[in-house]
């Protein structure tokens, strides 16, 4: 945020809140993106979803990177900050919203993947052997 940061920080203009909102709702978009893209059965064989999950990452960068660092991963923003403090820089005190916000984010869009993509599973449950016992 002021040029000379190693790691990912809250924006100097922002609180902690918007910090975790914004980390949670760009992992949502980011992990979404991936579900519907990279694995189900409906995008098998394409060859754009690199591309699609490349915008998506550059779009969230742009729009909360000044609030949040942009890091949607906690090893993105852990890593930097552990290395800070092996170096004897100190540790940022609020790395912990870089496993919230991204957990929180991660765990809202398979919720949100499971109830909007009910064929994915119906089917692949339907044709696993292990599952299909359940069913007799």
């Amino acid at each position: 945020t002021n040029g000379r940061t190693f790691g990912p920080q809250i924006g100097v203009s922002f609180n902690l809140a918007d910090g975790i909102v914004a980390e949670i709702i760009a992992t949502f978009l980011l992990v979404t993106v991936v579900l519907n893209v990279a694995t189900t059965d409906a995008q098998e064989n394409n060859s754009f979803f690199g591309l699609a999950i490349g915008l998506t990452v550059t779009s969230m960068a742009i729009a909360v990177g000044g609030i949040s660092g942009g890091a949607f991963n906690p090893a993105v923003a852990t890593g930097p900050h552990i290395l800070k403090w092996i170096l004897g820089q100190g540790l940022y005190p609020y790395v912990w919203i870089y496993w919230v916000g991204p957990l929180l984010g991660g765990i809202l869009a398979a919720g949100f993947f499971r109830i909007t993509n009910v064929q994915e599973y119906k089917h692949k449950i339907m044709n696993d052997p292990t599952t299909q016992l359940l069913y007799q």
